[in-house]
């Protein structure tokens, strides 16, 4: 009985230990090991690890800005592009003199995988406060191009190995004006890529929209606009939480914090 189950171990960590080894080969997402969902019958993480196993816990987390390449998957703007009539969503939040309107709330990666159908998710556009907002966009000028900046986060356990990890892009325009005043934005939206998810762990994220603001005069209004990105890890162990905001202005501002 005892020489089966360290058979059994040692079968289990061999299969392990040469899915972490494929961790970071090209895609969009991998999963190593085993599935997440274990189904019955399956291998019980319970009956097979130890409850203290440092393979599941974070030891840290660390985030990395990436080069964007010139043409950064400005396919994935297009369909916002200033050209579109497409609804700009609904209102939600205002000022004195701005509006912003699209999704508050949207998810990013979902059970592990990016999400990539934004049928229902409206990208922010902070904009002059006018009777109808979707009649004054077709009347403003002056926008930017896309801008873009590109961010990987990275989970390591306690074993130095890197569990998760995910890039994602904030991409905006900035700029436009309406009847010669001001700098507004337009196509703020976050998007996730290259999700890497290990064995034993699962990983969401999700973006809103925290606030606006005026960042210039109440006669020549800037717009300024905070999203927050929230990430949640888990295991059989822990959930770990964290968030980073980042805020956007429409003279072309982007910082992080």
């Amino acid at each position: 009985m005892a020489g089966s189950l360290s058979m059994k171990f040692i079968l289990v960590n061999a299969f392990l230990l040469a899915s972490l080894s494929a961790f970071g080969a090209p895609g969009d997402v991998k999963y190593l090991g085993f599935s997440q969902d274990l189904k019955k019958g399956d291998i019980s993480l319970e009956a097979e690890f130890h409850p203290e196993d440092p393979y599941f816990k974070i030891a840290s987390i660390r985030v990395e800005e990436l080069p964007v390449v010139e043409n950064v998957n400005l396919f994935d703007v297009k369909e916002e592009s200033l050209n579109s009539n497409k609804d700009l969503g609904t209102i939600i939040a205002s000022l004195d003199k701005l509006i912003a309107l699209g999704t508050k709330i949207w998810e990013i990666v979902k059970k592990g995988k990016p999400i990539t159908n934004f049928k229902f998710a409206k990208p922010i556009s902070v904009l002059p406060k006018t009777e109808d907002a979707d009649i004054a966009f077709t009347q403003m000028d002056s926008w930017s191009a896309p801008m873009a900046r590109r961010y990987k986060i990275v989970y390591s356990n306690l074993l130095g190995m890197d569990v998760i990890s995910f890039d994602y892009t904030v991409y905006f325009q900035h700029g436009g004006s309406f009847e010669g005043v001001g700098k507004y934005l337009t196509g703020l939206t976050v998007r996730a890529s290259n999700v890497a998810v290990s064995w034993g762990f699962e990983f969401n994220a999700s973006s809103e929209l925290e606030t606006i603001s005026n960042r210039g005069a109440s006669s020549d209004p800037i717009a300024a606009a905070t999203v927050r990105i929230d990430y949640q890890a888990s295991s059989v162990l822990r959930d770990i939480q964290s968030s980073e905001s980042f805020h956007a202005t429409g003279a072309g501002e982007i910082l992080k914090f």
